[in-house]
């Protein structure tokens, strides 16, 4: 399907600052970490940090670590 493009998966980064869970969707999607992070702590205060922070973790266990 995307073997050609380069696509090697979403994976957690081992460089990241928490659990790289923002780097990994970055370099994944090839965006920059700067801005997924902001939008990460936007969205983290405006819902009560609850919901952002339930995803944020659950993503961290599911997604494997970077090979």
């Amino acid at each position: 399907m995307t073997q050609g493009m380069g696509y090697r998966g979403v994976y957690r980064s081992r460089r990241g600052m928490i659990f790289g869970v923002c780097r990994g969707l970055a370099e994944a999607f090839d965006l920059s970490t700067f801005w997924i992070r902001v939008a990460v702590i936007v969205t983290f205060v405006m819902t009560g940090f609850v919901p952002v922070g339930v995803i944020y973790l659950a993503a961290a266990l599911i997604m494997k670590p970077e090979p």
